[in-house]
């Protein structure tokens, strides 16, 4: 009877990865996302179109960081709300690993442009990837690299996590399962930096960071408040509303209008909504893109469900493997993403270049999921075994035997 609910709830649960209670939604949408990504990243790329990018006012990193903020809370629930307190040093701990991966992928990228200056005699990676500046001025250059304040293009989504996570460590400490303490703090801190205008800045001081801290932790913690909100009564009843419904798909019809994909035929003056896609301010997490992300993915969690045969198949297998090694993943995408422009202007920037560039790409992020999966089970795998192989321990000499089927005594109950 037990290995008959065992086959059952395997049968439901993605082929490929290991039974348990996570959602694996969650890891294919994080997968899916760091494609997407790679795909936007790389430098006018055909296969963005296979991506949310020209379909809405939002994107691919509304969904990542969304994703993060939903997945956090599910960790910190499962391992500190008995001692909260213990959040900070883990949010100190996981803010260093972002940061070294940072700096990886940083160091990673430069040299692959000086590489490329060196052996195309094109200094086109330098100058795209803002990398020069370090090459010329080091000495002024490396300290603000190393405090967060040089941040080239596609280098500016980690800083924002490092951020993110110290925060969140401290915010949990104090808030703990309560929802609506993080909802109110990430609509306070959103409405101060719109209002005053509070950002940081990156080298040179004229500019500004991409994803504007103060604004975007409420996207983080958007993710955050719904995964402690998602099993209340009221929240589930707003999900399965019809009207709720109804909303998501008004604005999601209404985001595409505004995007105009038509537009890059020419037809620009077919643009009847453009004034909201001048509104949604990516800089400043403007709540435009935060709404039609939103209603996106309350349609996603309602037609793609937990039982769904999606997380069977190869496409989805893949993403989900992605998602749960995302961090590694995504920095090599990152790094990716950089070559793109050192590979395009080696290879050409023809349609052909574009697909196999960014299909060899996401082949190899995919290969590498399943290796590292490969190797985790492996591990799991291996001490079992060798545990099983042991020779059964030999009782010391003149000790009684007791046989194997005999009642515990009073004294080890």
């Amino acid at each position: 009877m037990a290995d008959g609910g065992a086959t059952t709830q395997a049968a439901k649960h993605p082929a490929g990865a290991p039974v348990s209670s996570r959602d694996w939604r969650l890891d294919f949408w994080r997968g899916l996302a760091i494609v997407f990504i790679f795909w936007n990243h790389s430098v006018n790329n055909v296969m963005s179109w296979l991506t949310t990018k020209n379909y809405g006012v939002s994107d691919s990193a509304e969904l990542f960081v969304f994703l993060s903020g939903f997945a956090m809370a599910s960790m910190f629930v499962g391992k500190f709300l008995d001692r909260p307190i213990m959040a900070i040093p883990y949010g100190f701990q996981r803010a260093f690993t972002l940061y070294l991966h940072h700096i990886a992928a940083f160091v990673v990228i430069a040299t692959l442009a000086v590489l490329y200056r060196e052996y195309a005699g094109s200094s086109i990676m330098e100058r795209d990837l803002f990398v020069r500046p370090f090459l010329v001025a080091t000495e002024t250059v490396l300290p603000k690299l190393a405090m967060l304040g040089y941040l080239p293009p596609l280098l500016d989504i980690l800083p924002l996590y490092i951020l993110l996570t110290i925060m969140v460590g401290v915010l949990f400490w104090l808030f703990r399962d309560r929802w609506y303490f993080y909802a109110a703090f990430a609509v306070g801190v959103w409405t101060w930096a719109q209002v005053s205008g509070a950002t940081l800045s990156s080298y040179p001081d004229t500019r500004l960071w991409t994803f504007n801290p103060f604004a975007w932790q409420a996207v983080f913690l958007a993710g955050f408040a719904i995964f402690l909100a998602r099993e209340e009564p009221w929240f589930r009843n707003v999900m399965a509303a019809p009207a709720a419904i109804a909303l998501s798909l008004t604005i999601v019809i209404v985001a595409f209008i505004a995007a105009a994909p038509w537009a890059t035929l020419g037809l620009y003056e077919w643009r009847p909504l453009r004034f909201i896609t001048d509104i949604a301010d990516k800089a400043n997490a403007s709540p435009v893109r935060l709404a039609h992300f939103l209603a996106m993915a309350h349609l996603a969690a309602l037609f793609i469900r937990k039982e769904s045969r999606l997380g069977e198949t190869l496409l989805g297998r893949s993403m989900v493997l992605i998602g749960r090694k995302s961090l590694p993943l995504f920095v090599i995408s990152t790094v990716f993403a950089a070559m793109s422009h050192g590979v395009f202007d080696w290879f050409g920037h023809g349609v052909v270049t574009q697909v196999t560039f960014s299909l060899l790409g996401a082949l190899i992020l995919v290969a590498l999921a399943y290796i590292s999966e490969e190797l985790r089970t492996t591990k799991r795998v291996t001490p079992v075994r060798a545990a099983a192989g042991a020779p059964s321990p030999q009782p010391r000499e003149g000790a009684p035997v007791v046989p194997a089927n005999a009642p515990p005594s009073p004294g080890r109950i």
